[in-house]
């Protein structure tokens, strides 16, 4: 899909209402997922796999990052093998860890940590750190990022969250997390606040056991503030962790957030109204106990919309997204569950077209115009420092000779600027 037929999807789902109901379309088990691959190539069993699965989002790690140049081939090649179009918006959406210090995932040279833009309390330093890493993903084919940390930094969390906080005061926490977040937008990206209901409160590492935030009351409160401030200003975006807390869930006070129906429906949906996407922490970590099929299940149960899966094991794969189309086809509940889901995905990819539009305007003017004895629709992008004809490529899904062609350039030097004429293609 194209950027002007992203523009029109757009416009049509502002005017639709709920269209979550058990007689609207079949839902795709694979579009509950996020699912990893290996290396920085995509073999034909990766992209049988891929074309088998549809998957709603893959997940870059960093045995997947290669230089610029490759990264944005293994992004085209992944989104290719699944919908047949590269794209941004197109399914599936490319997700990576990038927040700066130790989760850098992007390998950039310079990415401070959230403590160490914490310190210096620049919102606006903080705010072109999170365009910075939008800019570097998305020249990549890399659509969503995930981050900021909006977890409190606590000596008693032992180092899980340590230097990934910007602050133990919530409000700062927020304030600096929200900075985060909008540069993340403004570069094109589009952030997935976490670990709900927050990390930094529990002493365990949930990447090997389940993490259990023993709080309650005005402390509680203290340590939710973040999220439910994210809440509020309708980030599009919200990683639930594999945390279990009592005052929270006291019927099931060992289930993860991440499983957890009282937390993610009772709490994020009912109680505070979040309508946005909500996915889960890998699944793949130790603090989920059992076989990830049933995992998977309980996650959607519980009001979640995607499912990571660090694991590129095809027959886990297989496995969960049949549990996903069983459990789908018996429980019209459930079915009811994943089209809501698939919604909320439709929403969520519609806001990268706002984000790719240019600073400048609020839409991009949109006209027909002959180019090379062809009618075809153009859209204008403005140059900002950091483009390149190669990004813009990407960015809008057309060729660079596409740009050129609907331009008369003869080579790729574009200036700041410049009002580049986009075509349709």
């Amino acid at each position: 899909m194209n950027t002007v037929s992203l523009l029109c999807f757009f416009v049509l789902c502002a005017s639709q209402t709920d269209i979550a109901s058990p007689a609207g379309p079949t839902p795709v088990p694979g579009h509950s997922l996020i699912v990893a691959i290996t290396g920085k190539t995509l073999s034909a069993e990766q992209k049988a796999l891929l074309a088998e699965l549809q998957p709603g989002g893959v997940i870059l790690l960093g045995g997947n990052m290669g230089t610029e140049e490759q990264t944005r081939e293994l992004t085209f090649a992944i989104k290719q093998a699944v919908s047949g179009k590269a794209g941004p918006g197109e399914l599936p959406l490319i997700h990576i860890d990038q927040e700066g210090g130790r989760v850098n995932r992007l390998k950039l040279e310079n990415a401070p940590s959230a403590a160490t833009l914490g310190a210096r309390g620049d919102e606006n330093r903080i705010r072109e750190t999170g365009a910075f890493y939008a800019r570097e993903a998305t020249a990549r084919g890399i659509e969503v990022l995930l981050a900021p940390v909006l977890d409190l930094s606590s000596p008693g969390d032992g180092g899980v969250i340590g230097d990934r906080a910007f602050a133990k005061d919530p409000e700062h926490a927020w304030l600096l997390g929200s900075a985060f977040a909008e540069g993340v937008m403004e570069g094109g990206g589009l952030p997935v606040v976490k670990h709900f209901p927050g990390h930094g409160g529990a002493a365990e590492d949930s990447h090997k056991q389940l993490a259990r935030l023993d709080l309650e009351g005005e402390a509680l409160q203290v340590n939710l503030t973040p999220f439910k401030l994210a809440v509020e200003a309708r980030l599009p975006a919200i990683m639930v962790g594999h945390i279990a807390c009592a005052a929270l869930n006291p019927e099931y006070p060992d289930e993860p957030a991440s499983m957890s129906h009282a937390m993610v429906t009772g709490l994020l949906r009912e109680s505070w109204g979040y309508d946005g996407m909500v996915i889960t922490d890998d699944l793949n970590m130790g603090a989920v106990a059992g076989d990830l099929e049933a995992a998977a299940l309980k996650s959607i149960r519980a009001g979640c919309d995607a499912i990571i899966i660090c694991d590129s094991n095809p027959e886990l794969l297989r496995r969960i997204a049949k549990a996903i189309e069983e459990e789908s086809k018996k429980d019209p509940q459930f079915q009811n569950m994943l089209m809501k889901s698939g919604q909320r995905l439709e929403d969520f990819r519609s806001r990268i077209v706002t984000n790719h539009l240019p600073r400048e305007t609020a839409r991009p003017e949109i006209k027909d115009e002959i180019v090379n004895q062809k009618k075809v629709i153009l859209v204008t992008h403005t140059v900002r420092p950091g483009d390149t004809l190669s990004k813009l490529a990407t960015i809008y899904g057309v060729t660079s000779e596409a740009i050129r062609n609907a331009n008369n350039k003869t080579d790729d030097t574009i200036r700041v600027g410049d009002i580049l004429k986009i075509p349709d293609q």
